[in-house]
């Protein structure tokens, strides 16, 4: 007698390998990346981050900010920005010392994803 195959079986097991033992971490584009950097190097120019217009920030930022049209901001990237961005942020500025200057880092966070939403494609 043949050897009976069971296609489905297999096809589910594959999917639930694939499913508990694949872990996909998004890596942005590295221009959005360089971008992002640039505006941090403009803002650990200045001394506190309270009430700092962040729309000041990116003018002194000039053309180093690449808003290249050969680049678009994805959805993908967005998302990053959003979720891990923050992490991002803090972790680079590491300047930290009133839970002012936190809020106010924070509030810078929003603005830029806010900001990048309206960039994207």
């Amino acid at each position: 007698m043949g050897h009976q195959y069971n296609h489905d079986a297999n096809i589910n097991e594959l999917t639930n390998m694939f499913n508990d033992k694949t872990n996909f971490i998004w890596k942005p584009n590295s221009i959005f990346i360089k971008d992002i950097n640039i505006i941090l190097d403009e803002l650990k120019l200045y001394h506190s981050y309270i009430n700092l217009d962040i729309y000041e920030v990116l003018v002194s930022c000039g053309h180093n900010v690449t808003w290249d049209k050969d680049y678009y901001i994805s959805d993908e990237d967005i998302d990053w920005f959003k979720n891990e961005g923050k992490t991002y942020i803090l972790n680079n500025l590491n300047v930290i010392s009133t839970i002012n200057e936190y809020n106010s880092l924070i509030d810078i966070h929003c603005k830029l994803a806010e900001l990048f939403e309206m960039c994207k494609n």
